[in-house]
């Protein structure tokens, strides 16, 4: 074992956390030589570690002698205005708190599986009460503290997972607070922004989280597992079956068709009613968005981590916006919820529509998927179908309740409803009449999926250069960040389409 410098630790967490590494090779010596006499290498490498664990208990000693002398003579703490940057605090948590991160302390029960699982998702949800979430509270984000906490208890539940335990793993991972730490340090360096080293515990951790080419961003800046407020509209998400996944890129479901019941005489023989059972799969696929900067911002750093949830959460909305509505559903493509619907009712000729159009869409639904229906379209149709009948008559059809606002209560819903069912706007759908084209869909949502795979991983590029200029560095660096997703149509027989008619 390599010599230890004690100077090199310099609180009381990261002396206990040597010690525990010393403490654990003086074990490994002695399980090596047991029931014999060690060898002269090994006898006194055993003695230095004992005598560098009695130095090390003395600074501990000493640090928190220190630290209950500044609580007893330090300035009172109701008259001190506490730093704290919004997110990144200094990493040094309390050992309460750094407890609940320290996975070498969670109970590994071969035989009972579900005890491991069931400390590992206690532990996240402590982690997610005390986190910080930078972007709560910012103009335009409707998201609350309760919801984010909500979204991630829902996705323990939920989350599809290789292995048991691997979301709440990687929650505890990316939230510690040396990782929050070490992932500042580690993007500032690459940038040559004047980051820090990083400490031995700080190394561990990012190590962690790590993956090939890439840092997994902590969990309270990832869109894949904290939701915030769509900068598109689209209504995807809030109507549709939202599933998650870890540690694999494949979805396994299952869905039947109905069951046929019938009427029969007294003692009459039974008939084999059982539904036809399918297994859809959804694959993810990858998106990614680069975000280069100047290095006169370089000063700004600081301001700029605390926007980077935003950043990246806008980046997914708006390809999303387009991917999850119209997307081609080949190859790398998500597909949308219009490709996927196959089923079309022809609109007036005259490129028109009409009230007698909106009625036969509905009933050209099946009945079965009538009850949970929502209608889609861009609100550019919406205001056509409100000019259908200016005099009133057509409001006993449609009824506007708060007229068509964007995003209210949730992203996409118009406040309207249409036939007396939700009308939810979709701003990448088609915004005129135009010939064989989808205008308006309606549907049980319930049958089309968004999937996720759980975390966003960011890789810095320290200079860019520019082709125009001779391969030169232009004076900019740039924010490579990528996420995987996708979404289908689980049964097309659940969608119908209004077509546009010459």
């Amino acid at each position: 074992m390599d010599p230890v410098n004690l100077d090199e630790h310099r609180s009381s967490e990261e002396l206990l956390d040597l010690r525990k590494d010393l403490s654990a090779r003086m074990a490994e010596l002695n399980t090596e030589f047991t029931g014999r006499p060690m060898e002269p290498a090994a006898r006194d490498e055993f003695a230095g570690i004992a005598k560098t664990i009695e130095d090390l208990d003395g600074r501990v000693k000493e640090f928190e002698a220190r630290k209950k002398m500044l609580e007893k003579y330090g300035e009172q703490p109701a008259r001190v205005e506490k730093v704290d940057d919004g997110f990144f605090r200094d990493g040094r948590a309390s050992l309460k708190e750094r407890d609940i991160y320290d996975l070498s302390t969670v109970r590994m029960d071969p035989y009972e599986p579900d005890k491991t699982r069931m400390e590992m998702r206690d532990r996240a949800l402590r982690a997610v009460e005390i986190a910080k979430f930078p972007f709560l509270g910012a103009k335009g984000n409707t998201i609350t503290r309760e919801d984010a906490q909500g979204n991630v208890e829902r996705l323990l539940e939920t989350t599809q997972e290789k292995q048991p335990g691997e979301l709440a793993r990687h929650l505890l991972v990316t939230g510690s607070p040396a990782y929050r730490v070490a992932f500042r340090k580690a993007l500032s360096s690459s940038l040559g922004l004047g980051g820090a080293g990083l400490s031995r515990e700080e190394q561990r951790a990012l190590s962690l989280g790590a993956t090939t080419g890439g840092k997994a961003v902590p969990f309270t800046l990832d869109p894949t597992i904290i939701p915030t407020s769509n900068s598109v509209v689209n209504p995807a998400r809030a109507l549709g079956r939202n599933e998650t996944l870890v540690g694999s890129n494949t979805w396994n479901g299952i869905s039947s068709g109905a069951i046929a019941a019938t009427r029969v005489a007294e003692a009459t023989a039974a008939t084999d009613n059982s539904p036809t059972m399918a297994a859809p799969t959804a694959t993810v696929t990858k998106a990614h968005a680069f975000v280069p900067f100047s290095v006169e911002i370089e000063e700004d750093w600081v301001g700029m981590e605390a926007e980077m949830a935003r950043l990246f959460q806008d980046a997914k909305d708006d390809e999303e916006g387009a991917a999850f509505v119209t997307g081609a559903g080949t190859g790398v493509n998500p597909q949308g919820f219009v490709t996927g619907t196959t089923a079309v009712v022809a609109a007036a000729t005259g490129l028109t529509i009409t009230a007698a159009n909106v009625y036969a869409l509905e009933a050209a639904l099946a009945p079965r998927f009538r009850p949970n229906e929502s209608f889609v379209a861009n609100r550019a149709i919406y205001n056509v179908v409100r000019g259908i009948d200016t005099a009133g008559g057509a409001a006993l059809w449609l009824y506007i309740s708060q007229g068509l606002v964007t995003q209210a209560p949730t992203p996409g819903n118009t406040g309207a409803t249409l036939l007396g069912r939700g009308a939810w706007e979709a701003s990448a759908m088609q915004a005129t009449v135009v010939n064989a084209t989808k205008l308006m869909i309606v549907g049980d949502f319930n049958y089309f999926l968004v999937l996720d795979r759980i975390g966003l991983h960011v890789e810095l590029i320290p200079f860019l250069f520019g082709a125009a200029q001779g391969n030169l560095p232009v004076g900019q660096r740039g924010i490579y960040a990528w996420w995987r997703n996708t979404s289908k149509v689980l049964s097309a027989s659940a969608f119908v389409a209004l077509q546009g008619t010459t």
